[in-house]
C-alpha cells in the first residue's frame, strides 16, 4: 500500500481487492453518488495511484459545484418525445430514481427504443393511431423469418405511457390529453410461459449437482449452493430473487437479501417478498421441507454465515452466475433448455393445485395479492380441459343409463 497522500482514497477490502473510498478523501461528501468504486484487481501501483487521483478530482469538482450552487439544470421540455423521455429520467421527483436497478435497466432499454425511433415527434401532434403504429413497428422481427417481438413492443408502449403521465403531472397540457386518450387502449402482450420445473426435474437437478460436486466437475460448495437454491425455489414457492438476493447500489456493490443463515434461527425463516406491493411477511418452518432441509443440514457449521446461496469468493451469488451455473447443471441433468430456474415457482403452484389446494391458499403461499396472478403460474391447463371433457362424458353416460 502506498502512503495515503500518494493514492488518496485507496483501501484494500476483503481478499485484498482495491477500492477507492470517497470518505477517505473528504469528510463531507455533499451527496456525491460514487462513494465506493472498485478498482481493477490486476492494476499495478502506478495505475491505482492515477485512478485514485482521477476519482478524487471528480469528488473535488462535485463538492465545488454543490457549494457554489452550480447544479446541472433539468433538460428543457420542448414538446418532443425525446425531451419528455429525458425529463422523466432526470427530474429529481421522477419515479425513475426509486425503482430497483434491474427495473431501471429495463426502463432504460425501452426508453432507448422510444428515443431512437420516435424521439423527434411532437407530442401535441400525436394520436392513439400513432402509438398503435409504433407498437406494430416495434414488434417486428429483428431479422427476416424471425419471431415477432411482442414483449419488446408492449414494454416500449407501457414506458411511453409512463413518460406521458409523468409529464402530464408537470402540467404539460398536450401530455395530459394524450395520456387520457391512451387510458382506454390495450396492446397485446406476450403469452405467459408454459414451462414448469416439476418435482422430477428438481430431483434430477439436485442429484446431478451433488454428483458433479463430488466428482470435482464443479466446486462442492457451488454444487451444494445451487442445489439449495433450486430446492428452496421449488419447496417454498418463492421468487429467485428472494433466495439469491439482489446486488444494487453504485456499481452493483451493495447486496440486500433475506435468505441468510442468521435469518433462520431454529430453521424458521421469516422474510418479506421482493415484490414491494405485497408487504406482509411470510414465515417458513424449513425443517418441514423434504427437498430443502437435508441440503441445509449437510452444510458444515463453520460455513453457516452470511448468505445461504453463495457465489465467488464466499460472497452472495450474482444473478448472472446463478443463471449460468444453473444451465450448466441442468443440461448435465437432461433438463430442456426451455426450462428456467424461475420456473420452479410455477412448478410449486402447479403441484399444489393438482394436490387439491384452494386457489386462495396457493395465492397466499406465493405471496400474491390477486388470485388472477396466481393462475398464470399454474401449468398443464390442457390436462384440465381434457379432465372436464371426460367428466362431461361420464355424466352424459350416467344420464343416458338412467333414462
Amino acid at each position: 500500500m502506498p502512503p495515503r497522500g500518494k493514492a488518496p482514497g485507496l483501501k484494500r477490502g476483503r481478499h485484498n481487492l482495491p477500492y477507492w473510498i470517497a470518505s477517505q478523501v473528504r469528510r463531507e461528501l455533499m451527496g456525491f453518488p460514487d462513494r465506493c468504486i472498485p478498482l481493477p484487481p490486476e492494476a499495478d501501483l502506478d495505475t491505482l495511484i492515477r485512478l485514485c487521483h482521477e476519482h478524487s478530482a471528480r469528488l473535488d469538482d462535485w463538492i465545488e459545484q454543490q457549494s457554489a450552487g452550480d447544479v446541472s439544470p433539468l433538460p428543457r421540455y420542448d414538446g418532443t418525445v425525446y425531451s419528455a423521455c429525458q425529463l422523466y429520467q432526470q427530474h429529481p421527483h421522477s419515479p425513475f430514481h426509486v425503482v430497483k436497478h434491474n427495473t431501471r435497466k429495463s426502463y432504460t432499454d425501452s426508453l432507448k427504443i422510444i428515443e431512437a425511433t420516435v424521439g423527434k415527434r411532437l407530442i401535441r401532434n400525436l394520436t392513439v393511431l400513432d402509438v398503435r403504429h409504433w407498437y406494430n413497428q416495434w414488434r417486428q422481427p429483428a431479422k427476416k423469418d424471425g419471431q415477432e417481438r411482442v414483449d419488446r413492443a408492449h414494454d416500449a408502449v407501457s414506458m411511453f405511457r409512463t413518460v406521458v403521465r409523468f409529464c402530464a403531472a408537470l402540467r404539460h397540457p398536450e401530455c395530459k390529453q394524450l395520456a387520457d386518450e391512451l387510458k382506454l387502449v390495450k396492446f397485446e402482450r406476450g403469452g405467459s410461459r408454459t414451462e414448469e420445473m416439476n418435482s422430477g426435474y428438481v430431483g434430477a437437478f439436485i442429484k446431478k449437482a451433488l454428483e458433479m460436486g463430488q466428482r470435482g466437475v464443479i466446486p462442492l460448495d457451488r454444487a451444494r449452493c445451487m442445489a439449495i437454491g433450486v430446492a428452496a425455489q421449488f419447496d417454498l414457492g418463492v421468487r429467485q430473487k428472494d433466495i439469491i438476493g439482489d446486488w444494487g447500489g453504485a456499481y452493483g456493490q451493495k447486496w440486500t437479501g433475506y435468505f441468510t443463515w442468521e435469518n433462520i434461527p431454529g430453521w424458521r425463516w421469516r422474510m418479506r417478498t421482493s415484490k414491494s406491493k405485497y408487504r406482509a411477511a411470510a414465515e417458513f418452518d424449513l425443517s418441514g421441507y423434504l427437498l430443502l432441509f437435508p441440503l441445509l443440514e449437510a452444510v458444515p457449521h463453520d460455513q453457516r454465515t452470511g448468505a445461504v446461496v453463495k457465489g465467488e469468493n464466499d460472497l452472495p451469488i450474482r444473478e448472472r452466475s446463478y443463471r449460468n451455473w444453473f444451465r450448466q447443471i441442468a443440461r448435465a441433468a437432461g433438463l430442456p433448455d426451455e426450462v428456467w430456474s424461475m420456473d420452479a415457482r410455477a412448478g410449486a403452484a402447479t403441484e399444489a393445485e393438482e394436490a387439491g389446494v384452494a386457489l386462495d391458499a396457493i395465492s397466499a403461499a406465493l405471496t400474491h395479492s390477486e388470485s388472477r396472478t396466481t393462475v398464470r403460474y399454474i401449468r398443464r391447463q390442457n390436462a384440465k380441459i381434457a379432465a372436464v371433457a371426460e367428466a362431461r362424458k361420464r355424466k352424459r353416460a350416467t344420464d343416458e343409463g338412467t333414462a
